[in-house]
């Protein structure tokens, strides 16, 4: 029997991967249930945000560890990273782009 080797970075890595692509979820066709659509947009950031913990956990565990594959781990960050920065970016624009117009 092996030993259980701690986090690998896949969960984190998971968690980004889902995290950018439900930015695509409005854009389904309309004959997918609305709930499908538009649903998942508001979990784009805290999904974000669960990818770069826990990534950020994975890396703190391979710490010392010549051999780990920090690659999932990284990938899940930065992509995590993008999940958060982009919705954000997005928001802000809107607001400054309204209160220009109606300020």
């Amino acid at each position: 029997m092996t030993a259980p080797q701690g986090r690998t970075g896949t969960c984190s890595l998971l968690l980004g991967v889902g995290a950018v692509a439900m930015f695509g979820c409005p854009w389904l066709p309309s004959a997918v249930s609305s709930w499908i659509r538009i649903f998942p947009v508001y979990l784009i950031v805290p999904v974000g945000i669960c990818a770069v913990v826990s990534g950020v956990g994975a890396l703190r565990d391979m710490r010392g560890k010549e051999e780990a594959d920090r690659h999932r781990a990284r990938a899940g960050i930065a992509l995590g990273s993008v999940a958060i920065v982009v919705p954000v970016a997005v928001v802000a624009w809107a607001c400054w782009a309204l209160s220009d117009t109606y300020g």
